[in-house]
């Protein structure tokens, strides 16, 4: 596995499992896997949904605010970083 810091968390709803990201350079897509890294945390997950001003969408990009499903709590300013399969043999 590969893995590339995206971006951070900017803001954290508990009541709705959801987390705004803040994107530098990436799209991230529904299936896609990301590790959100923080104090006291850190987890892999597959990307369920995103929201992009209350409405779906399968793509975030770059310099837009879009919200995720988390499935676990997490903080603003946690690192993002997206996980890629590199396709050799599993460790």
């Amino acid at each position: 596995m590969v893995e590339e810091r995206i971006g951070e968390v900017a803001h954290y709803w508990p009541r709705a499992h959801a987390a705004e990201l803040r994107v530098e350079d990436a799209v991230v897509r529904v299936g896609d896997r990301l590790r959100i890294r923080g104090h006291g945390h850190d987890f892999v997950q597959t990307v369920t949904s995103i929201e992009v001003d209350h409405r779906p969408r399968n793509v975030g990009h770059p310099d837009e605010h879009f919200a995720i499903h988390v499935e676990n709590p997490v903080h603003e300013r946690d690192e993002v970083l997206l996980v890629r399969d590199t396709g050799g043999p599993k460790e």
